[in-house]
């Protein structure tokens, strides 16, 4: 039988597994006001990379790349995060359209700088023309075009499924409007898993078990 201090422990450690995850995830919500200027190294560039800020601020939270290419945005704007998901909503026009997933599996290796391949994406001096190139990928593998030129699209086709990638992992898209609602381009962020979020659940419920245990 477990003591009070091992149960103390126990549930503790349990809470800390599952917060930890979620330090990883941009810390963005649905109904949050952001807004999104070129990244300092990327200035007069026609797509990402992307600094994201809170309204306001001049704070940067993370760096993004838009996923359709006929839409806008106004740099400095304030803009609405209508919702967080696997959904490009309006995608200049027309219907919404499912995130692809090696579109995913390239943003989640640029955001965590896990690339298979030393040296793929320059960080450094030469970031602003990788940048180009990962954004032109992006837009080419959420339209369907596949052209293996183009280093990061042969990058994803080679070693997504090597890596075990499915579906779009730890990676969502920012459905972003105007605050009088007109549409704005939508832009991939870093958002906590399914099972980062059942890790959570199942910790708070522990320690409220624990703390209903002990009155």
């Amino acid at each position: 039988m477990m003591t009070r201090k091992t149960t103390v422990i126990a549930a503790l450690l349990l809470v800390m597994l599952s917060l930890s995850p979620l330090q990883v995830a941009n810390a963005i919500q649905a109904g949050d006001a952001i807004s999104l200027t070129w990244a300092p190294w990327n200035t007069g560039s026609s797509g990402g990379e992307f600094t994201v800020s809170d309204y306001g601020t001049k704070t940067p939270l993370f760096t993004t790349f838009c996923v359709e290419p006929n839409e806008y945005f106004y740099l400095g704007e304030k803009l609405i995060v209508q919702s967080i998901g696997t959904t490009i909503m309006y995608n200049g026009g027309g219907s919404p359209v499912a995130l692809n997933s090696l579109v995913a599996y390239l943003y989640h290796e640029f955001a965590h700088n896990s690339w298979n391949v030393s040296g793929i994406f320059d960080y450094g001096e030469n970031r602003k023309t990788d940048d180009a190139l990962l954004q032109a990928a992006i837009w080419a593998l959420q339209y369907g075009t596949i052209d293996e030129s183009n280093r990061f699209i042969k990058y994803a086709l080679d070693y997504s499924t090597r890596d075990g990638w499915s579906g779009t992992g730890d990676v969502g898209v920012m459905n972003l409007f105007s605050p009088t609602g007109g549409v704005r381009q939508d832009q991939l962020a870093l958002v906590p898993e399914p099972m980062t979020l059942l890790l959570l659940g199942t910790g708070l419920l522990g320690v409220a078990a624990f703390r209903r245990k002990i009155k």
